[in-house]
């Protein structure tokens, strides 16, 4: 009895010792496993921070080998299978993860750009609105509007201004600051919405860090809208701004000055008809003078000899007094300038002062005054 008790409290005692150093060499195990699957994962973040996605794909593989479970490293190969040019992977990677998490708000942005590298609209445009309504870590609003302008200048690109617009007006109203209303304002240009561009950017001017910036914008949208007095003031109110540089400064000064020149030069029909004789005869004077200076160029060529005709048969001393309440006659004029100035730089090349000013306004009606060319 005594020798099997011996025996038996061996056998244990060898089991336990066993089962002690098993134990052991499985958490060292896991242990190592857990350490070499940190490592091939900062490997693979640092070579997808550094835009080598394709040896990101293989680190990353290697460390969800060892820990398959890790959600963070399964974005993160996802993104680089995406980096890589692996579309339909990646796609596939994103969409496993959907599914336990489908109003993940970076997921969801994720699959919005790999369907639309794929060229199927609808889908991308769910995916676009589920991540702006997704959840957000923290970063919410800012995520939401940079979602929304990134979404807006999509659908400006399938020609869907309109709901490009309605993006874009909901982003203003969520967010009020000076720099969000710039980008927005900019998003509303691109997406033909001048009006409300403008007061976007006004919304910006009353910030004193952006109001020089803002000044800058809407001077120059009001300008590509004919609105030259508009232009004229903001883009002196934003050259006050002492930290513009040279090139910067000779362009918003160059524009000023040709808005406080083209007030003088507004030919349209909104002008007042007086204030529009006078317009129309001292751009008439304008145009004549290019005429007669290309055919001094180019004396034989036809269409400035008719143009030069047409001026004779035009302004006489008759049509000069009509001028100033006869519409008819009024017309006949601006279009006959609009003809000097195109063909003139046709056959004499660019024009520069007035006359580039002139041919500006006839290849650019100005549409805050309802111009027609």
């Amino acid at each position: 009895m005594v020798r099997d008790g011996l025996k038996f409290l061996t056998l244990t005692v060898v089991a336990l010792l066993m089962s002690g150093v098993t134990t052991l060499l499985f958490r060292s195990f896991e242990s190592h496993r857990e350490v070499l699957a940190v490592r091939w994962a900062e490997r693979g973040q640092e070579a997808l921070a550094a835009g080598k996605p394709k040896e990101a794909v293989n680190a990353l593989h290697t460390s969800l080998g060892f820990r398959p479970d890790v959600r963070e490293n399964q974005l993160a190969l996802a993104r680089a299978l995406a980096a890589s040019g692996r579309v339909i992977e990646a796609e596939n990677y994103f969409l496993n993860l959907w599914q336990t998490q489908p109003g993940d708000g970076g997921i969801n942005l994720e699959l919005a750009r790999l369907v639309r590298q794929q060229g199927r609209p609808f889908d991308a445009i769910q995916y676009y609105r589920a991540a702006v309504f997704g959840t957000w870590n923290g970063d919410g609003p800012a995520r939401r509007r940079d979602i929304r302008l990134e979404l807006s200048s999509y659908l400006v690109e399938l020609g869907q201004g309109k709901a490009a617009r309605a993006e874009l007006l909901i982003a203003a109203g969520n967010n009020p600051d000076a720099s969000s209303q710039l980008r927005i304002g900019e998003a509303l240009e691109a997406a033909d919405a001048p009006k409300e561009a403008a007061t976007a950017y006004r919304n910006a001017i009353d910030d004193k860090t952006y109001a020089a910036t803002a000044q800058a914008k809407l001077g120059e949208l009001c300008y590509a809208q004919g609105d030259y007095a508009c232009a004229a003031e903001e883009l002196t109110r934003a050259l006050r701004k002492p930290s513009w540089t040279v090139e910067q400064k000779q362009r918003m000064s160059t524009l000023q000055g040709n808005a406080e020149r083209m007030q003088a030069l507004a030919l349209s029909h909104d002008v007042p008809s007086q204030m529009r004789a006078e317009h129309l005869l001292d751009a008439s004077r304008i145009a004549m003078a290019r005429v007669n200076g290309c055919l001094v160029q180019h004396a034989e060529q036809a269409d400035m000899m008719q143009l030069q005709t047409q001026w004779k048969d035009l302004d006489t001393a008759k049509n000069r007094v009509e001028l100033r309440h006869d519409d008819d006659v009024q017309d006949q004029y601006r279009k006959l300038i609009f003809s000097s100035e195109r063909s003139a730089a046709n056959v004499c090349g660019a024009p520069k002062g007035d006359d580039a000013l002139l041919l500006y306004l006839a290849d650019h009606p100005a549409t805050q005054f309802g111009g027609q060319s």
